[in-house]
């Protein structure tokens, strides 16, 4: 019993440690290949073939081919190949399909292309490139790759291809040089706030691939001291592919720069406060009338208004005297005279 369980641990550790790219090696019948691949297994891309040319006219190949390349020997038996390399040496300058020479009809063996990689940072926002540009940290950015090592993850062209053959490999480093591995779409302790994966390891399939995710990134979180998650500086993503062994095919850094990797840098900035905005009167434009069509001012009679008259207040009417009648004064004149001279004596 012990023997199964043992048996049955050591399967999955095989399963585990052997190379997820084993399973790519194997490519169809005319199927595209990069320079630089190692290991391949043909034996399927040549059937009978062993020896394959190529010509630099495909519409005509009745004269000799511009150059060609022995698999194996014609009087050899036909052998399984399968661990074929598409040299540099050999295959650099002839681009484009390669045709089996001693076979008639000819039929296409292999179809070589140079590895083309390459990435760049992407506004989302307005569909732009801004590699190496300085913009807002408020910015909605992405990576993009664009590569023509898309048509190698396609059963069509490699028919053992499974869900783990990828071979690209994709880092984001911060202005210290950190790699970061999440991102965070809000500040931390946020009830909202979500921690996404880096997309590091994309599947593509596609000439074209925009980084996933990284339209959520808030580079504006921040941390529990209140501090930015992500302070202002350059930010560079990296890709790198490692398809067949063509680090080693691809020996220096200028070689392997657009072959193997590429590297694309942004700056983020502060977002600038709006400055206070002042309000400036206009200034009035004295109009200006031509000679000869100014309209005359219209004259204003005056007219003499005259004020309300108050009304005035009657006098309170005074206390009048009817005058004695003159009897009667000349009579107590007289008595008057009697008494001042009765007093005398």
């Amino acid at each position: 019993m012990q023997i199964k369980y043992i048996f049955c641990a050591l399967i999955v550790i095989f399963l585990v440690c052997s190379p997820a790219s084993a399973s790519i090696k194997k490519v169809a019948t005319g199927a595209p290949v990069f320079i630089g691949e190692t290991g391949l297994s043909i034996t399927s891309a040549i059937r009978d073939c062993k020896v394959i040319a190529w010509w630099p006219d495909e519409t005509d190949m009745s004269g000799p081919a511009a150059t060609n390349i022995t698999i194996q020997r014609v009087n050899d038996v036909i052998l399984p190949v399968n661990s074929f390399n598409i040299s540099p040496d050999l295959f650099r300058g002839y681009p484009g399909n390669w045709y089996c020479e001693d076979r008639q009809p000819r039929f296409i063996v292999l179809n070589v292309h140079e590895p083309q990689i390459s990435i760049r940072v992407w506004d989302l926002d307005k569909n732009e490139d801004v590699t190496g540009k300085s913009v807002p940290v408020t910015t909605n950015i992405t990576y993009r790759i664009d590569t023509n090592l898309h048509k190698v993850l396609s059963y069509t062209n490699r028919t053992d291809l499974t869900p783990a053959d990828g071979f690209f490999t994709v880092t984001l480093t911060n202005p210290s040089g950190r790699d970061m591995k999440n991102i965070y779409t809000g500040s931390i302790g946020s009830p909202s706030t979500q921690i996404l994966i880096f997309d590091s390891t994309p599947f593509i399939t596609t000439p074209t691939y925009y980084g996933r995710n990284l339209e959520a990134w808030n580079r504006l979180s921040r941390d529990t001291t209140g501090g930015f998650l992500y302070p202002t500086g350059t930010y560079t993503f990296t890709v790198v592919q490692t398809l067949g062994g063509m680090q080693e095919s691809f020996t220096s850094a200028d070689m392997r720069d657009g072959r193997t990797t590429s590297s694309a840098s942004v700056t983020f900035v502060p977002v600038e406060s709006p400055a206070t905005q002042t309000t400036t009167e206009p200034s009035e434009t004295p109009v200006t009338t031509p000679p000869g069509t100014i309209t005359p001012t219209p004259v204003i009679t005056e007219q003499a208004v005259t004020p309300p008259v108050p009304a005035l207040e009657e006098p309170v009417a005074k206390v009048t005297y009817s005058p004695l009648p003159l009897w009667v004064v000349i009579l107590g004149l007289l008595g008057a005279c009697v008494l001042l001279a009765q007093s005398r004596y």
